[in-house]
């Protein structure tokens, strides 16, 4: 892996995006504002996110963060984007939980403005774990003392507890079900995992990948309790302020399921990105987000005993291996990265999978 694989060409001109926010802002909320401080916030590799203030003459400014569906000529992760689950999502999260999800003010479905539909949500101020760089090279919460890194960990393990309070017979989450790739939602989940996989391999093969899904097939846990599943469940997500969440995004890939879905995907993102800082000889964080101690602390907030958790890592690792090799393969046709002899280092976190599946990894 080199630096250039944290590049993102794929991300548009901000002059270009802040001149056609400018027109949309005009028409949208009033033809007298004017659009300034526009910025991305560099996370994520899926989608676009672009910051900006609406400036009036005669009032405060007013800051918004906008979600850009992904163009699709510049190489989707996801086969689609469903901006409108996604604010339903945050809808349901905010009106039911004290959970800081953000308010969605508008709705673009032309694609007209700026080339895609868009969100505009009202921007939250705070700081999340960047990931390029990954959190684990340096920055402020590898800086951090190690008592508030402890208060920001157990933090977001309470987020995870307040959004898996939402299940479907409290809170009407049918708008998540995906029969058509399973009976039960971790059915669900598995089918889907499938299909997207056949969908992003492009025609090429990736035999760990098809590894791991057997493996997932043939050692399948006895189903959980369902709620819904945040999806990319991890701090990278998660806006801080002093150690303690105040917003709490990216709901593209939200589903119902265990909560063992998303404690295990908290736990093997970061246990990714510490790995990475190793292979470039970084300490990481060592202890951060361990997974007995995550385990632990959701049980303290819930009373849930997390179950399976080895299956749900495993799980995790693949739904993140077909993404990787998604953003490989993008990295590749942009010029960042040489294409492997072998298929399979396209899942950058190749050797951890390898040990998943061999037993080496849990000792």
């Amino acid at each position: 892996m080199t630096d250039d694989e944290f590049t993102t060409p794929w991300r548009r001109d901000l002059d270009e995006l802040a001149a056609a926010l400018t027109s949309w802002v005009k028409q949208a909320i009033a033809p007298g504002v004017s659009v300034v401080d526009v910025a991305s916030p560099g996370n994520g590799m899926s989608s676009e996110t672009v910051l900006f203030a609406v400036h009036r003459d005669d009032g405060p400014d007013e800051s918004f963060a906008a979600r850009l569906a992904p163009l699709p000529e510049l190489h989707p992760v996801f086969p689609g984007y469903d901006l409108g689950l996604q604010r339903r999502c945050m809808d349901v999260v905010r009106e039911h939980t004290t959970v800081p999800a953000p308010e969605v003010r508008f709705a673009e479905p032309d694609p007209a403005w700026l080339g895609t539909p868009f969100l505009v949500m009202t921007r939250i101020h705070g700081d999340a774990p960047p990931d390029m760089p990954p959190y684990v090279f340096g920055g402020w919460l590898l800086d951090a003392a190690p008592e508030e890194r402890r208060r920001l960990q157990d933090a977001s393990v309470e987020v995870l507890a307040r959004v898996h309070q939402l299940t479907p017979d409290r809170v009407d989450l049918s708008f998540l079900a995906a029969p058509q790739h399973g009976t039960s939602p971790l059915d669900q989940q598995l089918g889907y995992q499938r299909w997207f996989y056949e969908w992003a391999r492009d025609g090429a093969t990736f035999p760990l990948i098809e590894r791991t899904l057997d493996w997932l097939v043939r050692n399948r846990p006895v189903e959980g309790p369902t709620v819904l599943n945040w999806g990319d469940a991890r701090i990278g997500n998660i806006l801080f302020r002093d150690f303690e969440p105040v917003g709490v995004l990216d709901w593209e890939m939200a589903t119902l399921g265990p909560v063992e879905v998303d404690v295990a995907w908290m736990v093997f993102l970061h246990r990714f990105f510490d790995d990475l800082a190793v292979r470039f000889d970084l300490p990481g964080i060592p202890g951060f987000m361990d997974r007995a101690d995550v385990a632990s602390t959701y049980q303290s907030l819930t009373g849930h005993a997390v179950r399976d958790l080895e299956w749900f890592e495993v799980f995790a690792a693949l739904r993140f291996a077909v993404i990787s090799v998604r953003t490989s393969a993008r990295a590749i046709a942009y010029g960042t990265m040489e294409p492997p002899s072998d298929p399979d280092d396209l899942v950058m976190f190749r050797g951890l999978l390898e040990q998943m599946l061999d037993g080496s990894y849990w000792r």
